[in-house]
């Protein structure tokens, strides 16, 4: 053979065994493959319990650019009564049709908080994806901050040995609500946090840096001090990186309102990828009550375009807060979006009613070739009639979305499977998006706890109602009066609305959830004025929702019981 054609030869299969990149030219992508909709969703495993993903300090699943690998880390069930969990991961390399399972790569544990993050092409490069969780068995006087490193790649899986972080504090650190976050320019450049919480904790915040990829890490470094008042309003927080070595992290630190100590959304900063942290920055939240509580479950943030987003939860209001900061690090410029009000509608188009209502468990999203901003989060949704309902009728993935920065806002209609996908009201049901989306597609996954799995959902980003739908009736629910007085109550309100004509009207009062507490009235009503007397009395303190659904719509009235 003469020389010549050897080097075509090796120069043949040198090229044959590079890692596949996915090349993306101003904004679309040049293989772009229109995906099948799932058919159902995809159990991706057995559970041990609701907190084997719940906690959105750390998230539970990765997806790489192109969408062909998608990485999830959970607690895996035990026999053990106490201690009834064990970390696992699984991979899908087929967009979520199957997944495969490795571990254990802990004890048998109680509490196990995960999280894993990754480079856009962790699933073409070796060692370019991670995992932290804690380990806390039962009693939690002891506790461990584990992070492992996928030496390998999701095709060829070869999971280090996971190592606990160094602790210059000792016992004072007990880690929680652990979290990893990568940095988009440098796929080895990594940072993990952790909350020091209950036995031997200090409510610290603290960081860990790697540069080289996970190998080795600097001692304990000090973030915050997030106080926690109230059981469960964690301070622990969610870090997300940005270009520039640029990071921040959302959390949940207390303010005084009218001497009470309330939990809020805080914010706080570095420039130098970790090694030192700003001073913690309360976010303008437009309104609090001595009864706020943001709890530990309902957070998220992103950076997007070099600017930061979080979002929060006040579960005792109607409120779900997305906060975009405009500027530089140390001063931005705050604007503000009650998500849970730019997701909630009610109306009818031709002869059906279309309705969403945002929950909780909210996450964010963002599509870089669509300049997609997403804010998801479990939501009720119906699509039908007054008599029967068509399609979607309960819980599901849902959320609202921008293409434009948060100028306009739409709501996206359902994320989970309907019907068979629908995530169930009655237990306490966590969802987990995928920071990533994929062109116009989400990747998430929830825990079903009455179930004890865990599911894999897929879904193309599209507005609820359908575009194209044009409305045709001409009946409106504003010709009832609907009113709801007082709207601060410790006993009793009243519901007054007018029939314009008899009809069928149900009365229904939910909490904030969303939660059903009871039918006030179902049935016929004559023409004209109507009261209804409510007893307060014996909720709990917080914001509810009287609902008037009658034959030409619905509408609902908010009222707090204080």
């Amino acid at each position: 053979m003469n020389k010549f054609g050897l080097i075509m030869i090796l120069t043949v299969l040198c090229f044959a065994n590079l890692p596949q990149n996915i090349d993306y030219v101003d904004g679309e992508s040049t293989n772009k493959t229109p995906l099948p909709p799932m058919a159902d969703r995809v159990l991706i495993s057995p559970i041990g319990d609701i907190r084997a993903i719940l906690g959105p300090q750390g998230k539970n699943i990765v997806v790489s650019e192109g969408g062909e690998a998608i990485a999830v880390i959970y607690g895996d069930p035990t026999t053990d009564p106490d201690n009834y969990m064990e970390i696992k991961i699984a991979y899908s390399l087929d967009n979520g049709a199957t997944w495969i399972t490795y571990g254990p790569f802990s004890p048998e544990i109680r509490r196990v908080y995960p999280g894993v993050d990754g480079s856009p092409d962790f699933d073409a490069y070796y060692g370019e994806l991670y995992f932290s969780w804690q380990e806390s068995p039962f009693g939690y006087a002891t506790g461990d901050h584990k992070v492992m490193i996928e030496e390998g790649i999701p095709s060829a899986s070869s999971p280090s040995i996971p190592a606990s972080l160094p602790s210059a504090y000792g016992t004072d650190i007990c880690p929680w609500f652990t979290c990893v976050a990568v940095d988009p320019d440098d796929p080895y450049d990594i940072i993990s946090t952790s909350l020091s919480y209950l036995n031997n904790g200090n409510e610290n915040c603290y960081a860990w840096v790697s540069e080289d990829g996970g190998y080795t890490w600097t001692d304990t470094i000090f973030v915050y001090n997030g106080h926690d008042p109230i059981s469960g309003s964690s301070g622990a927080g969610h870090c997300r990186r940005g270009p520039g070595d640029y990071a921040f992290m959302t959390f949940h630190d207390t303010i005084d309102v009218g001497g009470t100590a309330v939990t809020v959304p805080h914010i706080i900063e570095s420039t130098d990828g970790g090694f030192t942290w700003g001073t913690k920055e309360t976010l303008p939240v437009p309104y609090v009550t001595p009864a706020s509580q943001f709890w530990w479950t309902e957070l998220d943030c992103e950076v997007i375009n070099g600017e930061p987003w979080a979002v929060h939860m006040d579960l005792t209001s109607d409120s779900m807060w997305l906060f975009h900061g405009t500027g530089s690090p140390g001063s931005w410029t705050w604007e503000v979006f009650n998500i849970r009000q730019l997701g909630t509608t009610s109306q009818w188009i031709n002869d059906t009613l279309y309705e969403s209502q945002p929950s909780q468990y909210s996450s964010l999203s963002y599509d870089p070739l669509n300049n997609i901003i997403l804010v998801s989060y479990k939501a009720n949704y119906y699509v039908g009639d007054t008599l029967t309902w068509a399609t979607h009728n309960g819980a599901h993935i849902g959320g609202v979305y921008t293409t434009d920065n948060g100028a306009t806002w739409t709501i996206c209609d359902v994320l989970s499977t309907p019907n068979t996908g629908e995530i169930a009201w009655a237990d306490w049901s966590g969802t987990e998006v995928a920071h990533h989306i994929v062109d116009g597609w989400t990747y998430g996954c929830w825990a079903n706890e009455a179930e004890l799995n865990l599911y894999f959902e897929r879904a193309e980003i599209q507005s609820f109602p359908p575009v194209g739908i044009e409305e045709t009736s001409s009946n409106s629910i504003i010709s009832y009066n609907f009113s709801v007085l007082p709207t601060i109550t410790s006993n009793r309100c009243c519901a007054s609305f007018t029939m314009p004509s008899p009809g069928n009207i149900t009365l229904k009062l939910f909490d904030a959830t969303g939660r059903l507490i009871k039918t006030a009235y179902q049935g016929q009503l004559e023409k004209g004025a109507q009261q209804f007397d409510i007893n307060t009395l014996n909720l709990t303190n917080g914001a509810y929702f009287l609902v008037l659904k009658t034959e030409s719509g619905s509408d609902a009235r908010k009222f707090i019981k204080f």
